[in-house]
């Protein structure tokens, strides 16, 4: 017996249609989360900016106090091709406000461009290289989110990078009384829109080429012409020229001197314009794909002997990229010896305030802080040549190289021989070429051996460096930060240590600045120590590395 309702006709209700998902579906969550990921990132690359912006004014009145006794160091600074090469001319008549604009403004801009090209190409392209944007996609937000989430979180780090250095300008325009409010901010806008500028750029980037490493090599390329478009507009008088290189914006607005905000405004709309372009073409090609042809791999078969021949191979490029930057520094640095060690002499005040940063004569103070900073570049490279085995661990590409036979071991110890090699070489050319250029300028006070021995005896400090880098990755590599805090903290010791009063032990307590001297007794205890920890960290790392397991530690 059936009842009423099962008599009545079932209606079969249509299922709903699927709404699409907005563009910019899950943009909030999205921005939030690679703010998390990024800020440490971005505050690494703001703070020391911010600290040589807030002490550089009081160390030039404290030197300096009035224009008549900065007249010689306008001057040299104004007539010395090296300076006017990497900082442009100096306007005159020379207040510190200018002076600052003109030094610590030109390092602004140069921390400001790399911070936007490496921000951008790890969160527009690597991410979709490793498929973290597919993961996105699949969790159901709209397909202009992984570009326009990126842009704002780079664009954000650019205008706080730019908002902490108007404050910093401000807050030392009430102390030093040549620098003014409107000049900080004038500067701060002209970082700012330099950095969203090339924000622009990369992205545009990133949509011609389909791997992160292409992209961020066409942007630095772009930043390499930019300079050469700056140096020819200084040189040859043509100011139109500034239009056309990013580098060249903030003498546009000449903060501390003109003050003009027009030009920062036209910037800024061509900002706009570069990111409208990118986001055009981001909008109309494939997802991993490029609008040119990939040119990173090739079908040639090499022959490869061994794990040394083939890290040999990988890191050729990179190795070529570390020499060209060795060398442009060490030949810029030594064009500029001529006039700089004049400055130093006894009893000048810039020879009194360079001091209390290394001692010596004025050749011998002035090669030891340029070798320095030649060293540092030699110890990030050997650095973060043995960072490529934490990358490699951490993304699980080292299960390969152990899965065709290789032992921990041998892998340990290569990369750990690669690394001094490559740091030798490195050296060997930067003593080379400074020595060089210092010659054509300078030749009293044993200026030319200095050069050279300054630079490859410091070869001890970068095998400490490269010790405890790989003690670090046999016992902790995912706290592999540390090694860059040790080479960060060597650098501000040995530069910025004298002025801040520290202690001597705290100077020395660096893998930098420690060398021999062609002259006099030489002191081989540094050295020694130095080479002892470089032995010490690398068999502790590969006792330790042998017995953890992989993606442990």
């Amino acid at each position: 017996m059936t009842t009423r309702a099962e008599r009545r006709p079932v209606r079969m209700r249509a299922a709903p249609r699927p709404q699409a998902t907005a563009p910019l579906h899950g943009l909030r969550p999205t921005v939030h989360l690679l703010w998390r990921r990024l800020r440490w990132q971005v505050l690494a690359w703001c703070l020391p900016p911010w600290l040589l912006a807030a002490l550089t004014p009081p160390a030039y009145e404290r030197v300096y106090p009035s224009p008549q006794t900065r007249e010689l160091l306008v001057q040299s600074m104004r007539d010395t091709p090296g300076t006017r090469l990497l900082y442009g001319v100096l306007p005159l008549p020379g207040r510190i406000g200018q002076l600052v604009q003109w030094e610590t403004g030109t390092y602004l801009l140069f921390c400001v461009s790399l911070m936007a090209v490496l921000l951008v190409t790890r969160t527009m392209r690597a991410d979709e290289e490793d498929g973290l944007v597919e993961v996105q996609h699949a969790a159901g937000v709209g397909w202009a989110t992984p570009f326009v989430a990126p842009m704002l979180v780079c664009n954000g780090a650019v205008a706080g990078f730019g908002l902490g250095v108007g404050l910093v300008l401000t807050g030392v325009a009430r102390f030093v009384t040549e620098m003014t409010v409107v000049g900080a901010w004038m500067l701060a806008g002209a970082v700012a829109v330099t950095g969203w500028a090339f924000i622009g750029l990369t992205a545009l980037d990133c949509q011609l080429y389909r791997r992160a490493s292409q992209a961020r090599l066409l942007a630095l390329v772009t930043l390499t012409v930019g300079f050469a478009l700056r140096v020819a507009a200084d040189e040859l008088g043509a100011a139109w020229l500034r239009w056309l290189t990013l580098l060249g914006w903030r003498d546009l607005a000449a903060p501390y001197t003109d003050d003009d905000p027009m030009p920062l405004a036209l910037c800024a709309a061509t900002c706009v314009a570069l990111v409208a372009a990118a986001g055009a073409l981001y909008a109309h090609r494939e997802y991993a794909g490029g609008y040119l042809p990939d040119r990173a791999t090739s079908g040639r078969r090499w022959r490869i002997h061994g794990y040394a021949d083939l890290l040999t191979r990988l890191s050729i490029r990179t190795t070529l990229a570390w020499a060209a930057a060795v060398t442009s520094f060490s030949a810029l640095f030594g064009a500029m010896a001529g006039n700089l060690t004049g400055l130093l002499k006894p009893g000048s005040a810039t020879g009194s305030y360079v001091g209390k940063m290394a001692a010596g004569s004025p050749v011998q103070q002035y090669l030891s802080l340029l070798t320095i900073m030649t060293v540092l570049l030699v110890a990030v490279a050997a650095v973060q040549r043995i960072n490529v085995v934490v990358l490699e661990e951490r993304f699980g590409l080292i299960d390969v190289d152990y899965a065709v036979g290789l032992s921990r071991t041998r892998l340990f110890v290569v990369l750990g021989g690669v690394a001094a090699v490559e740091a030798f070489g490195l050296l060997v050319l930067s003593g080379g070429v400074l020595a060089a250029a210092t010659g054509s300028q300078l030749a009293e006070d044993h200026a030319v051996g200095r050069a050279f021995v300054f630079t490859v005896s410091q070869l001890p400090g970068v095998l400490a460096a490269i010790g405890i880098a790989l003690a670090v990755v046999g016992v902790a590599p995912r706290r592999f930060g540390l090694v860059w805090a040790v080479i960060a903290w060597s650098a501000f010791a040995r530069l910025l240590g004298g002025m801040m009063d520290l202690p001597t032990w705290a100077q020395d307590l660096s893998v930098l600045g420690h060398y021999l001297d062609v002259v006099g007794d030489p002191d081989w205890v540094p050295l020694a120590v130095q080479t002892a920890i470089g032995v010490a960290g690398t068999l502790i790392g590969l006792a330790a590395y042998r017995r953890r397991d992989l993606g442990r530690g």
